[in-house]
């Protein structure tokens, strides 16, 4: 009986799924209604499209390296409101050896962890990473690490905040 009510439930899905057009449209018969839009307008590049595609160049540069997220305590007046989690993209400068970088990046990382609890770097209302101070101050934090001449630029990605509920 289980077979025979599974046969006639699985018929009845299949034929209202098969009326409705399949979604599929894969063939080269129109034989039936496709699911397909066809879009005649491009919408402007936003700045998030273009901070995209400047990331997207970085990383496909063999000297940059990712580190592990860096975790920024957000705070105001010296309360604490939330953390934001952060990617941060370093650019080798040239001559520097990117594999002896990547192997010291636990250290590195917690420099810059330890920098982020000294000096506030969120913003006024302590509900965002101030971005251009982060920058800033992680990248002294890198270059007094690795040394002057050992990194030529960073970039923060990737910035997912949590606030604590009070």
């Amino acid at each position: 009986m289980r077979i025979f009510l599974a046969i006639v439930l699985s018929a009845c899905f299949a034929s209202t799924a098969l009326a409705s057009g399949g979604g599929g449209g894969g063939g080269s018969d129109n034989s039936g209604p496709v699911n397909r839009f066809l879009t005649l307008f491009h919408l402007p590049a936003s700045e998030a499209d273009e901070e995209s595609a400047a990331e997207d160049e970085m990383l496909e540069d063999p000297r940059v390296f990712t580190l592990p997220a860096v975790v920024a305590p957000l705070s105001v007046n010296g309360r604490l409101t939330g953390y934001a989690y952060v990617r941060v993209h370093v650019r080798a400068g040239d001559g520097q050896n990117i594999w002896t970088m990547q192997e010291r990046t636990h250290f590195a990382l917690d420099a810059m962890v330890r920098a982020a609890s000294r000096i506030s770097l969120s913003n006024a209302e302590g509900s965002s990473l101030n971005r251009d101070l982060a920058t800033q101050v992680w990248t002294a934090v890198l270059r007094d690490y690795y040394g002057a001449s050992a990194i030529a630029e960073i970039r923060l990605s990737g910035e997912d905040t949590r606030m604590l509920r009070r």
